[in-house]
């Protein structure tokens, strides 16, 4: 089994609008609402795939509740540390080709709901091999929540993967015990570094300090793929030109797909390419954190992957 943490979820909130009217009531007819958070969109594809998934952070709320049980519904299990503060929603308004999102901060996280997410963590992955770390952190939390969860797994002999960014990133990497895997793009690593690194950069970048003692390191490019460091090896990864649908949760999927074929023991080309794959057909999919099975083996033969 593979757990996903979400340290702060939510409830995502589509209002599909026609046209977004200001200081003018909109009403909306078919609002969508679903777990959301980088992690349990991780766990959600992951599960596509074919995966037994554990979904895992803090929740709180008749918000908290509605997270577990739509989750369960989708045939997750689910091992969260209730809080006494409220899960947060997030709201997508879809209007005249536009995305306007309004998220909430969500709850503050008490010192006693940290120490007992961290003094659970046997029960929590309890059968899981791997462990998947996904998105910011809440109110009340530093990013040494997180440098514990990796020294759990670690010292647990399971698989650690953390895709975060800001401040929790740069402690994650400059962390005396290292993930297995982490996902930044080329800005975050730029910021890391304090100078601007170029794809071309990238690979000497991958093979040095504070890299070099991360085994998975996917660079993500965007739409022009990603430069992946799999051990010793650095590839360069690219994939068909598409026409977007909606590109969010495309790195959420693209991590879901690494994480996969790397339990499946695939081949380093494999895992690249299925990680790719998973990204692009969320890209192709309306519905967030959502990959189409019935054409994973059109786009997989597409991807071109090369050693740099």
């Amino acid at each position: 089994m593979i757990l996903t943490i979400t340290a702060n979820p939510s409830v995502d909130i589509s209002y599909p609008l026609d046209e977004l009217k200001i200081d003018a009531v909109n009403r909306v007819t078919n609002e969508i609402k679903t777990p959301g958070g980088k992690g349990v969109n991780v766990g959600k594809v992951l599960h596509q795939l074919g995966a037994e998934v554990v979904q895992s952070g803090f929740a709180g709320g008749v918000l908290g509740e509605f997270i577990k049980n739509s989750l369960n519904d989708l045939g997750h299990q689910t091992r969260f540390v209730d809080i006494k503060g409220a899960t947060r929603n997030c709201v997508a308004i879809l209007h005249e080709g536009k995305q306007t999102e309004i998220n909430e901060k969500g709850p503050v996280i008490s010192a006693e709901e940290r120490d007992k997410f961290i003094a659970s963590l046997d029960e929590i992955s309890c059968g899981c091999d791997f462990i998947n770390i996904s998105g910011s952190l809440p109110q009340g939390l530093d990013p040494d929540f997180y440098e514990e969860i990796i020294k759990y797994a670690k010292k647990s002999s399971k698989f650690i993967s953390v895709d975060t960014s800001g401040k929790a990133l740069e402690a994650v990497i400059k962390a005396e015990i290292k993930p297995d895997l982490i996902k930044p793009n080329e800005t975050e690593i730029s910021d890391l570094l304090g100078r601007e690194i170029t794809k071309d950069d990238l690979k000497e970048v991958l093979l040095a300090e504070p890299f070099i003692d991360i085994p998975y390191i996917i660079a993500s490019l965007g739409k022009d793929g990603a430069i992946i460091k799999i051990k010793d090896n650095i590839y360069s990864a690219s994939v068909p030109v598409v026409t977007a649908v909606n590109p969010v949760g495309s790195g959420d999927s693209t991590l879901a797909g690494a994480i996969y074929a790397i339990a499946k023991n695939k081949t380093d080309i494999d895992i690249i390419k299925t990680s790719m794959n998973a990204g692009l057909l969320n890209v192709l999919d309306p519905e967030t954190a959502h990959i189409n099975m019935d054409d994973f083996d059109k786009y997989y033969d597409q991807i071109i992957v090369e050693e740099i």
